[in-house]
C-alpha cells in the first residue's frame, strides 16, 4: 500500500472500486483524520479520463459548498500527477443498504428518525442549488449513535453547470425518478422521489418497484405500487398517502420540498402512535436498529460446525432445542415485524437460556419497544403454537428440564422478582460491555436490568449481545472479578 498522497498520510484502506480506492488518511497539518477518495488516472480508460474527472471535481464542488450536520463535509481537491483526490470528512458509519433486509421492515421510528434526518439535509442543499440525483441506501451512511450522513454527490446537478445537459440519463435504476429515465431536467423533487423509495423499503422490507433495468423503468414511470399498508399490516394508512405524493409520476403533484414531506411524514407518525411523543424506549430502539452489523465468528478449523455468532438464515444452534428449531423461522418472521433485521440476532441469542415458546416469549417482550407491538407479537405466538397444535409448552419445557427451581418458575409466570441490582453494579458492568460496544452499553444494560434482578442472570443477558464468543467469555470474566 502507499504511504502518502499529496500531503495526507495514507493508514489504511476504507474502500476499493473500479476507479480507484478510499484511503483512511491523515493531515499532519491540521491533526486530522480523513477519507480520501481517489481516481487513479492509470486505471481510467483515455476517452472518458476527462468525463470521470470532471465529475470527481463536480463532487468536490457540489459537497464543498454544503456544511451540514446530515452531509459528509468535503475538505480538500487536488490533482496528482497519477491520482486525483477529494479529501472528505471520516465517518464512523455503516450504509443503511447493510441494515435493510429483504422481506424485513425496519423499526418504525428508526426508519422515521433516519429518514427526517435525510429530508433536512436534502432541504439544505436544494436551497443552495444543489441536487443529489442518486440518493439510495449505500449513499446514506449510518453511524452508531444513528446520526444520518449523506455521501457521494458525483453526479449531483449544481445550479449553472454544464457537467451534464438534459437528455443524459444518469442515476440509479431501482431509485431513480420518471423524470431521470426520460432525460428531462430535474430539481429537489426527483431526490424527494428517490426518498420515498428509500421509506418504502424500510417501512416494507421491499422496494416497490422490481425487476430487471427495463421492467423498473417501466413501472416507475406508468404504474403506481403496492400500498405500503398491504405490504405490512398494522401500518396506519397515513403512510400511504404520503408515499403515494412523494413517489408521484408528475413532478408538480409531489411535495414541493424536503419540508413540506418531512411535515407530512410527521404528521402520519402521530396518527400511527395516536399522537404519542417518541419515548425513551423509541429513541434507545432507533440506535440499537443501526448499529453496525455483527461480524461473523470465524469456526476454529476449516470444515467445523460454526459456532454461536456465525449461523446462517433462521438457523439457531446445534444445541438449541428440536421444539425451538421447528419454529424459529416464524418466531422470526413475528419478531422482526416489530423490531427489524435485529430480530435473528435477538432470538438466537435470546433462545439460550429459554424453558420453552412460553419463556422464551416472555424474555422478548422487553426487546419490544411499544404496548401495541407486544400485544400484536403475543398474538402471532398463540397462532404459531395454534398451528403446531401446541396448547402450551410449559410442562413440556418443565419435563425436559427434569426439574424446576425456584428461580425458573419465578421466570416462567412472570412475576417480579424480589432480588434488585444496585447501581454500583449496573455500572461496573456497563463500564465493562462499553469496551465491546461502545455507548450503547447504557442501553443494553437499562433494558437487562428490567428483565432480572440477578447479578449473574443480568452478565449473562448482557453478555448475549456479543456475537463472538471469545468476547462473550472474556466480558463474563471481566465481571465476575470482586
Amino acid at each position: 500500500m502507499i504511504d502518502r498522497i499529496g500531503k495526507y498520510r495514507i493508514d489504511g484502506v476504507l474502500g476499493t472500486g473500479a476507479m480507484g480506492v478510499v484511503y483512511k488518511a491523515y493531515d499532519a497539518n491540521i491533526a486530522r483524520t480523513v477519507a480520501l477518495k481517489t481516481i487513479r488516472r492509470e486505471l481510467l480508460d483515455g476517452l472518458q479520463e476527462s468525463e470521470i474527472v470532471a465529475r470527481f471535481r463536480n463532487e468536490a464542488q457540489a459537497s464543498g459548498r454544503l456544511l451540514h450536520p446530515n452531509i459528509v463535509a468535503v475538505y480538500d481537491f487536488g490533482e496528482l500527477e497519477d491520482a486525483t483526490y477529494i479529501a472528505m470528512e471520516y465517518v464512523d458509519g455503516t450504509p443503511l443498504s447493510s441494515f435493510l433486509a429483504r422481506d424485513t421492515a425496519m423499526d418504525l421510528t428508526a426508519s422515521v428518525n433516519c429518514i427526517a434526518q435525510l429530508l433536512r439535509a436534502l432541504d439544505y442543499a436544494h436551497a443552495r442549488g444543489v441536487v443529489h440525483r442518486d440518493i439510495k441506501p449505500a449513499n446514506i451512511l449510518v453511524t452508531p449513535d444513528a446520526q444520518v450522513k449523506i455521501t457521494d454527490f458525483g453526479i449531483a446537478k449544481i445550479e449553472s453547470t454544464t457537467l451534464t445537459q438534459v437528455g443524459a440519463v444518469i442515476g440509479t435504476p431501482s431509485y431513480m425518478s420518471p423524470e431521470q429515465f426520460k432525460g428531462e431536467a430535474v430539481d429537489g423533487r426527483s431526490d424527494l422521489f428517490a426518498v420515498g423509495i428509500v421509506l418504502y423499503q424500510m417501512l416494507t422490507g421491499a422496494r416497490p418497484f422490481t425487476g430487471a433495468a427495463s421492467n423498473v423503468m417501466h413501472q416507475i414511470i406508468h404504474e403506481d405500487p403496492v400500498a405500503p399498508s398491504l405490504k405490512k399490516p398494522g401500518l396506519h394508512p397515513a403512510f400511504d398517502a404520503v408515499l403515494l405524493k412523494a413517489m408521484a409520476k408528475r413532478m408538480d403533484e409531489r411535495f414541493p420540498t424536503a419540508q413540506a414531506f418531512l411535515h407530512a411524514l410527521t404528521e402520519a407518525q402521530q396518527q400511527h402512535t395516536g399522537g404519542l411523543p417518541p419515548s425513551v424506549e423509541d429513541n434507545e430502539r432507533t440506535v440499537l436498529a443501526f448499529q453496525p452489523p455483527p461480524r461473523p465468528a470465524i469456526p476454529a478449523q476449516q470444515g467445523a460446525a460454526p459456532v454461536q455468532g456465525a449461523t446462517q438464515g433462521s438457523n439457531l444452534t446445534a444445541s438449541a432445542p428440536e421444539w425451538l428449531l421447528a419454529l424459529a423461522p416464524e418466531l422470526q418472521v413475528a419478531l422482526s415485524t416489530q423490531i427489524g433485521p435485529v430480530a435473528k440476532l435477538v432470538l438466537k441469542n435470546t433462545a439460550r437460556e429459554a424453558l420453552d415458546l412460553d419463556d422464551l416469549c416472555r424474555r422478548l417482550l422487553p426487546h419490544i419497544g411499544s404496548d401495541a407491538g407486544r400485544v400484536q407479537f403475543q398474538e402471532a405466538v398463540r397462532e404459531i403454537k395454534k398451528k403446531h397444535g401446541m396448547a402450551t409448552l410449559s410442562t413440556m419445557g418443565m419435563r425436559s428440564q427434569g426439574h424446576t427451581g425456584a428461580a425458573q418458575l419465578t421466570q416462567m409466570t412472570g412475576m417480579p422478582t424480589l432480588l434488585q441490582l444496585s447501581l454500583e453494579q449496573m455500572e461496573a458492568a456497563q463500564q465493562k460491555l462499553a469496551v465491546y460496544v461502545g455507548p450503547i452499553a447504557k442501553i443494553l444494560a437499562k433494558r437487562a436490568s428490567k428483565m432480572t434482578g440477578d447479578a449473574d442472570e443480568f452478565h449473562r443477558l448482557l453478555a448475549d449481545n456479543l456475537p463472538d464468543p471469545q468476547d462473550r467469555a472474556a466480558f463474563l470474566r471481566e465481571v465476575a472479578k470482586k
